[in-house]
């Protein structure tokens, strides 16, 4: 098992920053332009008072991979996320159900905002990544942690530029 904790800066606030987390133009911007998927859709979404339940399927651009790893994902990298938001913690739990090794491949995570002063939030994602493959388990949770970390940075970035360029606080 191999955990992190991400963390970055957004430039507005909590509830900015979970309206703009939500929004579909964003998403599509986000995902298919900056993150470059080959595939991102909402496959459900229902919002209530209480929170947002949402669920996701991707298929992200196939990155270079060590032998022993290219192996296991020749069919191509798929997952499909299941989220819930709750409002009034300004938390959302995150699991992924990935399209290569069912049963053996467990992504899960926990996406909150806590403020940070001067009209901004923190933005921090607790990951835990379990990879049951005998000989390559960690190299593989190392992997997709590192992955996530360079997507939570790019998507970072990509937000506040976003909430600048739409003038949002």
């Amino acid at each position: 098992m191999a955990d992190a904790r991400i963390e970055h800066l957004i430039n507005a606030s909590e509830e900015t920053f979970w309206s703009v987390f939500f929004d579909p133009e964003y998403n599509r911007k986000l995902f298919m332009e900056t993150l470059h998927f080959d595939e991102w859709k909402v496959v459900s979404q229902s919002d209530t008072p209480v929170g947002i339940d949402r669920v996701v399927e991707a298929v992200p651009k196939t990155p270079e991979l060590p032998g022993p790893l290219k192996k296991l994902v020749e069919g191509g990298i798929s997952y499909r996320e299941r989220a819930s938001f709750d409002r009034a913690k300004k938390r959302m739990t995150v699991t992924v159900e990935t399209g290569v090794l069912p049963g053996k491949l467990s992504v899960t995570g926990v996406v909150r905002t806590e403020p940070a002063g001067d009209g901004k939030c923190k933005r921090i994602y607790d990951s835990s990544v379990v990879a049951k493959v005998f000989g390559v388990g960690g190299m593989i949770e190392s992997r997709i942690l590192a992955d996530i970390k360079t997507s939570y940075d790019k998507a970072a970035e990509f937000t506040n530029q976003w909430i600048a360029e739409k003038g949002l606080k």
